[in-house]
Formats: structure tokens, C-alpha cells, sequence
């Protein structure tokens, strides 16, 4: 939800300062008691840092009690955020040392220890590169799938090399016990990284899928149908999976799509926009192509009998059309109010499909079109503050919010929906943009 990236972000700047500060008060160390504890900090902030980035390996894993009960979104900011926190706080542990005590430049010079110096030196580069091709891996035009490789493996070097470091550094780690700990922090950030690169894909080997038919959709769009060769993968309407389309589990081509076919349908769809190099190939897929999927994953999920109120845009109606289609084959008689954003009339994905439904639930349908014909008599323009004000019930209280679509669209929705007297608790937001 915005209001919690907004307070995420505020203590990112937080933290950046905290950590930052210490430089400034380190250059007053002239005095031994006071170089000294800044020495003492600095080893601090690199413990710290280490310690959050081998945790951030528990919570990309992909584990159903994990992954299953909170959001990909929520996990995935929570990632981010605490990575540009941990990097900081990595990053402050050499520049506290050296501006306390110029000496420690040795740990950097090959003739002093060359192992040491040149592992000091790849963490230094690795922690740059994760962190600036995370950010800014679209302008460095790098793919999804080689991304994903780098990181992974940036991301354990440094974990690696930092927890061998530390062993190092015997003045904190005499204790055997300390070391042993610290051995077993890297086998299970090891064995984590292993475990979804190699043991799971092997063991998702014998759950292949089998493409039944590829359907165009409007805007550009299409929905592939699945067959499991096995046994089917059950899931709750509004959750996601990672899809490999391939011979093989192993391939790097592994994306997440949310499952848009009813949660009671014998085969699985999903729908995707021809946005990228593996969306692209989604119209050239032929009947009996292998496709494995990993899941379900996600809380983006309605719960029993509350109502619900959708606010989407484009290609993010997905997730909300399983729901649909889910209560239409449970005939679900609860209110439903569905606000859809498009840029025009003709490129409404599910248009006619909304338009059964809107007839066989008790679903209100309101189209929102950016570029509307002459004729137009709906909502026009972009979601706004004001023009959800129109359609949220003044009962409430016994709704669900979920938000789904383009970032411009999510922000200005999720704190609308605040400004208007709708509670945190209620908003559920699924965010596509993941890197």
C-alpha cells in the first residue's frame, strides 16, 4: 500500500542519515577513546548490514509460508528497501574505519594480503553493481532473466566473502561457537540459493503443464490455457505463479503472471501483455508446448464474504478477473463494484466478457476511458480522488480494496482511497513493476 512505501522510503532516509552520520562525527576522532569507539561503530554497521542481507535470502525464496501469505508486492518492496538499507549500512562499515583511522586503507593493498585485498574489492564492486543494475536495470538495458543471474550471484559473493571476512577478523570471533554460527549462516544462504535454482526446478520436473490453446485478447494481449499432465495446481482466485515455458524447469526464462481463470476450472489461464522478449513469444506458442509452474504465491486474495471493490488498470484486471470468474461459478450474490481504467474503447481487455459477467454478478461495471470517442457518456480522463468518491458506498466498512495496474495509477489510488475514510486494513495492492 502507498501509505506504508511512504513511511518505508521516510525510514530509508532514515537510516541513510543515521548511518551517514558517524563519517561526519569520526573525522573528530583525533582523541583515542573517541577514534576508537567510531572503529567500534563501524564494525558494528558491518554486522548489521551483513546480517540483513542474509535474512533478504529467507524471504526471496519463494517459500509457500512465506510467499503464500504475504504479497509478491509487499515482499518485493520489502526487499528492495532493506537491500538500499543493508547496502548502506555495508557500505558505512569501511568508510567509518578509514575515516577514523587512515590504516585500515591496508585491508584494500594486495601487497599487504592479497587475498584479502582483491575479496575486499569484489564485495566493493558487487555491492554497487546489485544495487545500481536493481535500479536502474531497464536503462542498462540488461534482461530480466541475465539480471536475475547476476543477482543471485552478486548477492551470495557478497554474503560469502562478508561472513568469511568477519571469521577473519579474530578480535570478534575467537569463540568457536562464533564461528560456527557464522559457517552456518553461509551454508543456509548457500543451500537457499541452491534450493531455488536447482532442487526446485528438479523436483517441479514431473509437474509439467501442456499449452491447450493460445487466445489473441484485445490490446495487444493473449491467454494461453493449461493442462496439467499431473496432478492440477490448486489455488486461490487472485494469487500468482512463476511460469517457465520450456522443455526444461531449469531455464532462466521464469516469470510471474497472475492466474486469471476461475479457481473451479480444470485448466489454468493466464493472460499477458506483449511488453517484453518472453511476452513477445506468447503468440507463436503452439498446442502441446511444455510450460511448468511454480505456486500459488500471494495474498492478494478475497476472503469469504466481504464485498468487494476493484480499482484496475489495463493489463492488471487479471487478478481480479479470476475472482470474477471464480464467484460466477461459486454464484457469489455479493455486491461488487469494478472501476476499469483503459486508454480506449477498443482496447479494453475482457470487454465483452465484463459485460456477461456484470449480467450474471451482482457486479457494477464502470469503464474509465483516457481517450474516448465523440459518443462516450462514461468516465473519462484518469482515476482520480474525486471520481472514486462517486462510486464507494458509504457502508464500506464491509469491503475489500484491491488495486491493480500501471504505478501512476496505484499511487493516486491507494492514497485516494485513504483521503476518502477507507481504512489501511482494507486496501490490497498487486504491483506488476517488480525490478
Amino acid at each position: 500500500m502507498h501509505y506504508t512505501y511512504r513511511n518505508g522510503f521516510l525510514w530509508l532516509f532514515i537510516y541513510a542519515g543515521l548511518s551517514l552520520l558517524p563519517l561526519l562525527l569520526a573525522l573528530t576522532g583525533s582523541i583515542p577513546q573517541v577514534r576508537q569507539f567510531w572503529i567500534e561503530l563501524g564494525v558494528a554497521f558491518g554486522f548489521i548490514g551483513l546480517g540483513m542481507m542474509a535474512v533478504q535470502f529467507i524471504f526471496t525464496g519463494r517459500f509457500q509460508k512465506i510467499a503464500a501469505v504475504y504479497s509478491g508486492d509487499n515482499v518485493m518492496q520489502f526487499h528492495k528497501q532493506i537491500g538500499i538499507i543493508s547496502f548502506l549500512f555495508v557500505l558505512a562499515h569501511p568508510i567509518t574505519l578509514l575515516l577514523a583511522d587512515f590504516s585500515y586503507i591496508s585491508y584494500f593493498d594486495p601487497r599487504v594480503n592479497f587475498m584479502r585485498a582483491i575479496s575486499l574489492s569484489i564485495v566493493t564492486i558487487s555491492l554497487f553493481a546489485i544495487v545500481g543494475s536493481s535500479l536502474w536495470r531497464q536503462a542498462m538495458n540488461l534482461s530480466y532473466e541475465n539480471w536475475r543471474l547476476i543477482h543471485g550471484f552478486l548477492a551470495l559473493a557478497i554474503v560469502f566473502i562478508g561472513l568469511v571476512h568477519a571469521i577473519q577478523v579474530s578480535h570478534y570471533m575467537d569463540p568457536l561457537w562464533k564461528k560456527i554460527i557464522l559457517a552456518m549462516i553461509i551454508c543456509i544462504c548457500m543451500y537457499l540459493v541452491v534450493h531455488t535454482r536447482i532442487i526446485r526446478p528438479y523436483q517441479n520436473r514431473k509437474h509439467a503443464y501442456k499449452i491447450v490453446h493460445v487466445i489473441e485478447e484485445r490490446n495487444d494481449c493473449y491467454t494461453i490455457a493449461l493442462e496439467a499432465t499431473g496432478k492440477k495446481m490448486n489455488y486461490v482466485p487472485g494469487q500468482y505463479c512463476w511460469v517457465t515455458i520450456n522443455n526444461t524447469p531449469f531455464d532462466l526464462q521464469q516469470h510471474p503472471f497472475s492466474l486469471c481463470s476461475s479457481a473451479l476450472d480444470p485448466q489454468i489461464q493466464l493472460t499477458a501483455k506483449v511488453l517484453g522478449d518472453f511476452t513477445a513469444t506468447w503468440q507463436d506458442l503452439k498446442p502441446g508446448d511444455t510450460a511448468y509452474l511454480e505456486g500459488p504465491f500471494g495474498a492478494f486474495t478475497p476472503s469469504a464474504s466481504a464485498n468487494l471493490f476493484f480499482i484496475m488498470g489495463g493489463i492488471g484486471i487479471t487478478p481480479a478477473m479470476s475472482m470474477l470468474r471464480t464467484l460466477r461459478d461459486q454464484k457469489d450474490e455479493r455486491e461488487i463494484v469494478l472501476i476499469y481504467a483503459n486508454s480506449d474503447w477498443e482496447n479494453i481487455t475482457f470487454r465483452e466478457e465484463l459485460d456477461e459477467l456484470s449480467e450474471t454478478l451482482n457486479l457494477r461495471l464502470i469503464h474509465v476511458l483516457e481517450e474516448p470517442e465523440d459518443d462516450w457518456d462514461g468516465e473519462e480522463g484518469f482515476i482520480s480522488q474525486e471520481l472514486l468518491a462517486r462510486y464507494i458506498p458509504k457502508e464500506h466498512d464491509n469491503y475489500m480494496f484491491f488495486i491493480c495496474g500501471p504505478t501512476p495509477l496505484m499511487d493516486i489510488t491507494e492514497i485516494s482511497l485513504h483521503n476518502l475514510g477507507i481504512n489501511w486494513k482494507q486496501i490490497y495492492s498487486e504491483r506488476f513493476e517488480m525490478v
